[in-house]
């Protein structure tokens, strides 16, 4: 079996599965994702921080537990024309959860769920090794 480190580190993650989170950045026809590998006491920690974005399913419709009119990173109220961020993650042992939070323009996404900068210097390299 294999251990792959937490990206919020790195540190080995021998304690259990890992914990996946995929992260999408839109506004208008501009969009971002990456995926986040997280051990289970920081998996823990994202959802406690996302928790009042969560959406909710219903049979008719979706709804949310609260304030998806703020901001994710400073918690302001945020207008239309704001950048949307979603979140899905796969707890292990149990169900998908989705949240949907709105970023002002000048806010950056919060650390905890930024992409992983030993995996953007990965992409690069590998990038770069396949135009020489």
């Amino acid at each position: 079996m294999a251990f792959f480190p937490c990206d919020f580190g790195p540190h080995p993650n021998r304690k259990g599965r890992n914990q996946n989170l995929y992260v999408g950045v839109v506004s208008g026809e501009d969009a971002t994702r990456w995926s986040l590998r997280l051990c289970q006491i920081h998996f823990a920690d994202v959802q406690e921080h996302l928790a009042q974005f969560e959406v909710v399913l219903t049979d008719d419709a979706a709804g949310f537990f609260g304030a998806v009119h703020s901001c994710l990173a400073c918690l302001q109220p945020a207008g239309e024309v704001d950048w949307q961020l979603f979140v899905s993650s796969y707890p292990a042992n149990n169900e998908r959860k989705d949240y949907w939070a709105k970023l002002h323009i000048n806010c950056e996404v919060p650390a905890y769920l930024k992409e992983p900068t030993h995996r953007l210097a990965r992409a690069r390299m590998t990038a770069q090794s396949h135009q020489a």
